[in-house]
């Protein structure tokens, strides 16, 4: 308990961020590290210096470490996100296995940090892009801690944090906001958001998963499926589990049922400019996705409420479960 009490004051030491060691109610060891993000409207404000107009936040996130953690080894790391509704328990059920597996654990906590519940049906109060920098920013203070594989390093997230994920996957913006050396190994994502996908088709090749139902209509399947198609034509090493007759969150403990308030993008054509980094409408211009309140006009262009369903599925419930406990010991 000595060591691992001193560990926690050398990352406070090395990494410059305030972290604080602490055993909660659980039977395992956690870790509050704090860092520093951003709040950030418009996807071209991550790249060409833009970043630092984007106002300034702190931030959290707690360290999962395994049982019978040893204080002289290295271990590989998840950074983890949760969807638009926070931390549920199926996302903790997954964390639990990954801590099961011998992975340390980062879970980042962009809405707790920012003292927002949810972002259903609202989608502006915590963009895409501030989780998609807040995991890059995980990475870049993680992949210096000594107590991690700096080589085995993986992304995951469900819904928002698996677009978070997905997008830490796009060479030109891993140039940007990843540190020189700080790389995430492999991709896990839970029916991320396949949307304003870029028009320049160079992402990483490390190994990227994805689980999504069939008939999601939150976060459609065809653009991931599409998606993996044109990842793997160019050499990259990109899977899909897809699960017929299954919705949104297919793996939750909440029942199937009608979400009203939440945006369907199934009709939602958008594009990433490579050229400009703006997101796109091929078909309208006009719309501008860096202000709030044009924001929100423009995701009401093409995304329609009171059509989502999402909940369990009763024959793939734990379907991903059991695909990620072969993945994690073939990644290790």
């Amino acid at each position: 308990m000595r060591n691992l009490v001193l560990s926690s004051i050398l990352l406070f030491a090395f990494s410059c961020s305030e972290t604080s060691y602490n055993k909660s109610t659980d039977s395992y060891l956690k870790e509050r590290i704090n860092y520093q993000s951003k709040n950030i409207y418009g996807f071209e404000n991550l790249f060409d210096g833009r970043i630092g107009s984007q106002v300034d936040q702190d931030v959290f996130g707690i360290l999962h470490f395994p049982d019978d953690y040893d204080t002289s080894r290295q271990y590989p790391l998840v950074i983890a996100s949760h969807g638009s509704s926070n931390w549920r328990d199926h996302h903790r059920r997954y964390l639990e296995q990954m801590r099961q597996a011998d992975y340390l654990v980062f879970a980042i906590h962009p809405f707790d940090s920012r003292d927002v519940s949810s972002t259903v049906g609202n989608q502006i109060n915590v963009t895409s892009e501030t989780v998609i920098y807040e995991m890059a920013q995980a990475l870049n203070l993680m992949s210096k801690d000594s107590r991690v594989d700096d080589q085995k390093i993986f992304a995951a997230g469900w819904s928002l944090g698996g677009t978070a994920s997905l997008f830490n996957g796009w060479i030109p913006l891993q140039k940007e906001i990843h540190d020189k050396g700080a790389d995430f190994a492999g991709f896990l994502m839970w029916y991320p958001g396949c949307l304003a996908l870029p028009d320049l088709n160079d992402w990483d090749q490390d190994h990227m998963q994805i689980y999504i139902g069939e008939e999601d209509n939150w976060t459609p399947a065809a653009p991931c499926i599409d998606l993996v198609k044109a990842i793997n034509q160019e050499g990259g090493n990109a899977h899909i589990e897809l699960y017929p007759d299954a919705f949104h969150s297919f793996d939750a403990e909440a029942p199937l049922k009608l979400h009203p308030d939440a945006y369907s993008w199934a009709n939602c054509k958008l594009k990433l400019s490579a050229m400009t980094k703006k997101v796109y409408d091929p078909n309208n211009v006009e719309l501008d996705f860096s202000d709030p309140k044009a924001r929100r006009t423009a995701y009401e262009s093409c995304a329609t409420k009171g059509e989502v369903m999402a909940g369990a599925s009763p024959e793939y419930k734990y379907a991903a479960d059991k695909h990620l406990a072969v993945l994690l010991e073939q990644l290790r």
